[in-house]
């Protein structure tokens, strides 16, 4: 398979709806941080009868701070009651009357109870005489509630009062809304209201003497709204996620609205077609004002979006290994010589530093075979495997694109090492697994016993030089033919090398930014990555189409040659495709023109399962990657995916469960979707976890893994040729949105802007086109 950097440079229905909330977490210092109880938390009043044990009460516990926390509660704990801090519980049986306003603290290791350095709650204690008239109390309030009309309720159980003398009744009124009832010994609002409306209730308890005086008595008030349509409800702060038909229903011109209330937050829709063919999803907004639908088009671009770029191809070479002529291939060499190849070099035979061999390549719109001179300029050994750098004679010496001996042995020394666990060769086998072993084509491949040796040729891949500013290159490839032994009856296998190896390009290898050349320079270290992206795609022709039977879907193949540079970028000391400092584990900075993901930003809604042979491709499938390993295991998932006897999407599925995970691939692509639109929330919760502002781990073959955060907010696709600047995924206009014909196993994007109180909408949608609504404050 090829690999080819860009010009940048780098490689539920409506009452069903499924909702999530997600709070923001506090942002400390990186210095003497705080603890701090969670947002909302609170401990009401609690009303006691002296004599009388009451039930313990356990307050919560705080979070954050330096250290572990210690808890207090004063300044008077009423008397006969006792506060056990290790458990945070107050017991005991009150010994005297009184109201008593209780300061419930929390401090961390340095012990400073300053309000800047300590979290506290206050509530009050009251307690009363035996056989006093004590009031009931509710210790907790109602929030609003907001109805479909027509649509069935979710039961609303309303909280229990205490204190009180005897048993306490309980009502709601003035008016219940018409369809509904009220259990009052069950406490429980439900039914189906028929009537739209505002609903102001009054909830109260009354005790044994039926005193429905406000001293003698509780109350609380509670709106209920009934709309008609209404289905999601916005709970005024924080991120919020609405599937409306999380299990792929149709929807045929549903009414569904966001109740906003006073709140002003963004809201986006997104379509994911989680089905193999073309779907037309449709939302027309009811009273969204025109100025809040236009999408990134005119809303932040200063030109349309372009078509995706073309990248220089091999066509061929990802055609032979995505369909290798493994079945029904004929007999292959003659016997003399298949005996002669086994007892010769390919069988445990030595390579040496300059030896010399001719490779071949094919070139297929000359149609004849290129033969390449080149010599042996590195070879490393770490005592089992042997990795051999062989640079084209045409392409070594001093010219400006040539390739040294320092670059030679750069290669060789990322690639192998001596010891374990130190190089390219065995992080990436570590993941993925062998590159070569036994097999089954003794007439056909290559020996087991050839995967002692691994062999880099570098030279002048289509013989164009180093790319201008805006073009783009083949700066690595991998071509199966050569695991095949030659045959002249065909023009490919004619040109076996018979040998375990990948192809990099000289001259973006040479490349120099000042006067000398570092590894570490920016071309050069992409093509270190390229190790990586060319090793995962021969291992995977062996794991896949070769041990087990099985297909290699390009896209996929593309996918895991991907993630084995992202899994190993910190390692190898290389920035990857995330293209932020190799040992930054945060999401880094805004206005990234590099990397792969700035291009995914801009084609977030094209189809990931398939290969167009667009530099756009490599961006998608990696961005999919990369949130895939940073939800479901990393390094651990993608050894999964290739080592899996399935191919393509049932590769990944069957990865998923084996770990596990119970998520369909149309699970996923929904929660990619929301992951993207989340991805600055570095609370956000898995499975939305694109970042989470520190590495990601896993483990494979024994080793560790580290994935660094992705906030694709910080990516910009700087404007060429005039063309679109964009920072942040593409957003569609709901014309452009309802215009389009959405690809099989994709995401469309559009917004509905920053508004509030209720957004009304009407969607369509086929079964398995899922359509989700995320609010962003």
């Amino acid at each position: 398979m090829t690999l080819r950097p860009g010009p940048g440079g780098a490689v539920a229905v409506a009452l069903a709806a499924a909702a999530l909330v997600l709070f923001g977490c506090p942002q400390t210092s990186p210095g003497d941080s705080a603890p701090a109880f969670p947002e909302g938390v609170e401990v009401f009043e609690r009303i006691y009868v002296a004599g009388t044990a009451i039930r313990e009460l356990a307050l919560p516990e705080a979070r954050g701070g330096d250290g572990a926390l210690t808890y207090s509660l004063g300044p008077k704990i009423p008397p006969g009651l006792a506060f056990d801090a290790a458990a945070r519980v107050l017991s005991g049986t009150p010994a005297g009357t009184g109201r008593y306003e209780m300061i419930y603290t929390a401090v961390d290791a340095d012990g400073n109870t300053g309000d800047a350095d300590a979290a506290s709650l206050t509530f009050v204690i009251t307690v009363y005489e035996p056989y006093a008239d004590v009031p009931p109390r509710f210790v907790a309030a109602v929030e609003p509630q907001v109805y479909v009309l027509g649509a069935g309720v979710t039961e609303l159980v309303l909280p229990e009062a205490t204190g009180g003398n005897g048993a306490l009744t309980y009502s709601l009124g003035p008016e219940i809304p018409p369809g509904l009832a009220f259990d009052a010994a069950a406490r429980v609002l439900s039914g189906t209201p028929t009537g739209a409306g505002d609903y102001e209730m009054v909830y109260a308890a009354v005790d044994e003497d039926n005193n429905t005086e406000p001293g003698d008595s509780a109350r609380l008030t509670f709106a209920i709204a009934v709309r008609e349509g209404i289905s999601l409800v916005y709970r005024g702060s924080g991120d919020q996620v609405f599937v409306l038909n999380p299990d792929g229903e149709a929807l045929d011109d549903a009414l569904h609205a966001v109740e906003l209330g006073g709140a002003s937050p963004e809201v986006y829709v997104i379509s994911t077609n989680t089905t193999r063919d073309p779907t037309s999803p449709r939302i027309a907004p009811v009273g969204v004002p025109a100025r809040n639908l236009r999408g990134t088009e005119a809303a932040r671009a200063s030109g349309r979006r372009p078509p995706s770029p073309p990248a220089p191809d091999r066509p061929w070479v990802t055609e032979f290994n995505a369909n290798p002529p493994l079945w029904g291939a004929g007999a292959g060499p003659p016997v003399e010589r298949r005996q002669r190849l086994s007892r010769g070099r390919q069988a445990g035979g030595t390579v040496a530093e300059g030896d010399a061999f001719t490779f071949r390549d094919v070139d297929f719109d000359a149609e004849r075979i290129v033969e390449i001179p080149a010599t042996a300029r590195a070879v490393v050994t770490d005592g089992t495997t042997t990795a051999a750098v062989w640079v084209a004679d045409g392409d070594w010496g001093t010219c400006e694109e040539c390739v040294s001996q320092e670059m030679a042995d750069a290669v060789a020394d990322r690639f192998l090492r001596p010891g374990a666990g130190n190089d390219v060769h065995d992080w990436i086998t570590a993941i993925f697994g062998a590159p070569w072993g036994a097999h089954g084509y003794p007439g056909l491949l290559i020996p087991p016993e050839s995967g002692d040796e691994i062999h880099v040729l570098v030279f002048d891949v289509d013989d164009d030089g180093f790319p201008d500013p805006g073009e783009s290159r083949v700066v690595g490839f991998f071509w199966a033919k050569d695991l095949f032994l030659r045959n002249p009856e065909s023009v490919v296998l004619s040109a076996s090398n018979e040998r375990l190896m990948f192809y990099l390009d000289a001259p973006y290898l040479a490349h120099r930014d000042g006067p000398t050349w570092e590894v570490t320079d920016p071309k050069p270290s992409i093509m270190i990555g390229v190790l990586a992206h060319e090793f995962q795609h021969l291992i995977h022709f062996y794991q896949k189409p070769i041990l087990r039977d099985a297909g290699a879907a390009t896209w996929l193949n593309e996918m895991a040659s991907e993630m084995a540079e992202d899994l190993i970028a910190d390692k190898m000391e290389a920035d990857g495709p995330r293209a932020v400092a190799y040992g930054d584990p945060t999401a880094g900075e805004p206005l990234n023109e590099d990397g792969r993901l700035p291009r995914y930003n801009v084609y977030n809604d094209m189809q990931v399962t398939t290969w167009d042979g667009e530099l756009a491709n490599y961006s998608i499938n990696y961005a999919l990657g990369a949130y895939l390993a940073r939800t479901y295991g990393g390094a651990e998932l993608f050894g999964a995916i290739v080592q899996s006897e399935l191919a393509g999407v049932a590769a990944i599925e069957g990865a998923l469960r084996a770990l596990g995970h119970s998520v369909s691939f149309g699970d996923v692509l929904t929660d990619w979707a929301v992951a993207t639109l989340l991805s600055d929330n570095t609370g956000a919760p898995a499975p939305y976890r694109y970042n989470a502002g520190t590495w990601s781990e896993s483990q494979a073959g024994g080793l560790t893994f580290r994935l660094g955060s992705i906030n694709l907010f910080n990516y910009l696709l700087a404007p060429y040729s005039g063309r679109l600047r964009l920072e942040g995924p593409y957003l569609h206009s709901i014309e452009a949105f309802n215009e389009r014909e959405q690809p099989p196993h994709s995401n469309t994007y559009a917004t509905l802007g920053r508004t509030s109180g209720p957004v009304r909408m009407r969607v369509s949608a086929e079964a398995g086109n899922r359509i989700t609504v995320v609010i962003k404050e």
